[in-house]
This record gives structure tokens, sequence and C-alpha cells, in this order.
């Protein structure tokens, strides 16, 4: 049994919106918002519920409540997870409202993983990837208690991905299957010393697709996973481990896999630190995991706008040089372009990514707020680009 300590007693926030998605299951009721002298069901490490086998149907419903996969419980005071659940984390990771994140991959016993240089590692059918989102109070104060609030499950299955919410219940008992999302606002300190308010999105599972439907190779629309490509979980624990229990099949000596940048060094150092090589490498890396799901070549809004933020574009027109959009409505205000070069202010890119317009932002689901480091990451980048007039392009 693996531990990850949280210390998170339940600090209050408000429910305010729930959507209605289009699937249909058993729900759970809503939960009751947890009181700011609340205090967790449970003080001690004692789980909540006894590990049973893990075993699952990949292809159909998961039960109404996470416990019932027996791969992760919350005692109260911290996340555990059963045998064989192997957790990594990615070296640049997804913006989402100053949440933290906890991931983890379970594969069946007898089944291995397929390396890919270029996109996310293959897995067998019936692994199970999570994703737990936490909240705190103050990102000023490394030990402030912090809120469990969602695990986010993939299923892969014979053919394809199935994706599944869960939503925490207040005393944090156990997570329940909860597709018709939820909204929430929650107040915190950010790093900078600033209160802010996030308005904290749980999603509805038809959301789901918003982000992990890509073109396959053979063109048509399918759900896959997007962290877990080796450059980005090249952390010397996941990939290790599959390697050496020989669970990852074709893989490159590890020493010669380039891991991208190491987001806690920038935001510890701060962006005006950085060179301009790493500027531009930190830049690419942000935008791959940022954007890229969405636009990329084989990304649903990428094909239609043939706007490339991935790695490994490197045209200067798909990549938004001088490039008029094709679908950004009043999303870029009065701007033309989506990068001028040497002029983040004239730059839809760098707009949409600092606004916090509901109806111009990017991404547009999975965030409330702008994100103070990485949209200083862009402004300089762009800004260091040789100046060009854009007009004059033909």
């Amino acid at each position: 049994m693996r531990s990850t300590r949280h210390d998170l007693p339940w600090w209050s926030f408000v429910l305010l919106v729930s959507g209605c998605g289009s699937l249909s299951t058993e729900e759970s009721k809503p939960r009751s918002p947890a009181t700011e002298d609340s205090t967790p069901p449970h003080d001690s490490a004692e789980p909540h519920f006894s590990w049973g086998p893990i075993g699952f149907d990949p292809d159909t419903t998961p039960p109404d409540q996470l416990s019932a996969l027996h791969l992760v419980r919350w005692t109260g005071t911290e996340l555990e997870y059963n045998e064989g659940v192997l957790p990594y984390a990615l070296n640049t990771p997804l913006f989402s409202d100053y949440a933290t994140k906890d991931r983890v991959i379970w594969m069946p016993a007898g089944t291995h993983a397929t390396w890919s240089d270029d996109s996310v590692v293959d897995f067998p059918v019936g692994t199970a990837i999570l994703k737990t989102f936490l909240l705190s109070p103050d990102l000023t104060d490394p030990t402030a208690p912090r809120t469990i609030v969602e695990t986010r499950l993939l299923l892969r299955g014979e053919t394809e991905w199935h994706a599944w919410p869960y939503l925490w219940r207040a005393d944090g008992s156990d997570a329940d299957l909860h597709v018709r999302g939820e909204v929430f606002d929650y107040t915190f300190i950010d790093a900078t010393g600033t209160s802010r308010t996030a308005h904290y999105l749980v999603p509805q599972r038809n959301q789901c697709v918003d982000c992990h439907e890509t073109y396959n190779t053979s063109g048509e629309r399918a759900l896959r996973p997007l962290g877990p490509e080796p450059w980005l979980i090249h952390d010397g624990t996941l990939l290790d481990t599959l390697v050496a229990d020989g669970r990852l099949v074709g893989a490159p000596d590890l020493a010669t896999v380039t891991p991208a940048v190491d987001w806690d060094d920038v935001e510890a150092r701060g962006v005006d630190s950085l060179s301009p090589d790493e500027v531009d490498i930190a830049a690419r890396d942000y935008l791959h995991v940022n954007c890229a799901h969405c636009h990329s070549p084989n990304g649903i809004e990428g094909v239609t706008s043939q706007f490339f933020l991935d790695r490994g574009t490197t045209d200067r027109f798909h990549l938004g040089v001088c490039k008029r959009p094709g679908s950004a409505g009043e999303g870029g205000e009065d701007r033309e372009f989506d990068i001028v070069p040497g002029d983040p202010q004239q730059s839809i890119l760098w707009y949409r990514l600092s606004t916090e317009d509901v109806g111009a932002m990017m991404p547009d689901i999975g965030r409330s707020l702008a994100h103070n480091t990485g949209e200083a990451l862009i402004w300089r980048w762009i800004a260091q680009m040789e100046p060009q007039d854009c007009e004059a392009v033909d």
C-alpha cells in the first residue's frame, strides 16, 4: 500500500451551479459544503474501507462509488493507493486554477505498455489512470491544509478510452460518480499574497471530449489520455519503474530522453531570470501542455484553424506567427494576428491566455483565472522574437 500525504482538513466553499450533462447514470445527491470549522471524519490513517482485489470491466459504467474500484482511498489525512498503483508527475503540468494534482496509473497484471516517441505511452486494455484535484487556501504556505475535490478516471477499453468524473463527498468518506458536473467558487491567497476567487469547474462527463478527443491515425475522433507522454513524465519514477519491471516495451535508454522543463524550477526562479533559450524551451513546453490537446495537427481545433502549438511544430505560420485566426471571433478584441513577433500586447495568443473574460479565454475549459507565471512566460517569449511587420506578410 502506498500513501500520498496531504494533511487536508476541509475548508469552506460555496456551491453555485450544477451543469446538466447529456449522459445519464445513478447520481449522488449534491454534497453539502464544508464549514470553516469542519474537521475530517477520521483524524488518523485508519482507512474508511478495506481493500479488495482490483478488477473491473473498462467498457461498462463504473461503480457509483470510487471506493468500489479498490484503487484509491482517502483516510481523512492522506490519499492511499492499492498495491500496484503507480504514481507519476508531469514536469510541466496543465494549469487548472492553481489546483494541485495527484496522478497514478494501474495496469492489469501480466500486461505491458508500449513506448511512443511523439505521443502518449500506449497502455494496455484495462488500464486505469486517475487524477485527483486538491485546492489550497494559501499558496504562500506549503503547510496549509488542502481540500480534496474530485478524481477524474480514464479507463482503457477494448477499442477506446472512457472518461468518468468522480466528486468527493464533503466528509471525504468516498467519491461519487458525478456525470452532470458542478461549479463552485473558492477564495484563496496566491503565491504573490493576493486574494483571488476561482470559479472552479468539475466537468460534465460529456465535456471530457473537449480536451481528450483528437483524430487518431485512421482520421477518426477518439478519446485519449493527455499527460503520460514520455518526455513529460520522465521524472525518474514511473518510466524507470516500468522499464525495470519489463512493463514498458520499446523504450530507449532513458538517459537519452530530454525531459520537459521542470515547472517548479521556473516558478522558483521566476521568468525574468531565464535566458532567452530557456524562455523559448519553457514556453514551447507550456503551450504544448496547455494548448496542444486542441491546437495540434491531430487536434480538433488545430485541424480547423491550422494553428498548432505542439512542441513538434516548427513552421512559423502554423505556430501562429503573423497568422490571422480562422475562428477567434471576438476573442482577440481588435487584434489581427495570433502572434505578432516582438509585440505580445497585440498578439491574440497572449491575450487569450491572460484574459479572464469567459468569452475570450483559452483554454476555454478548466480555468477561470489567469496563470501569473504562464502569462508572464508567453509575454516574454513573444517579446523576445525579432519584430516583424505582419501587415507586410503575404
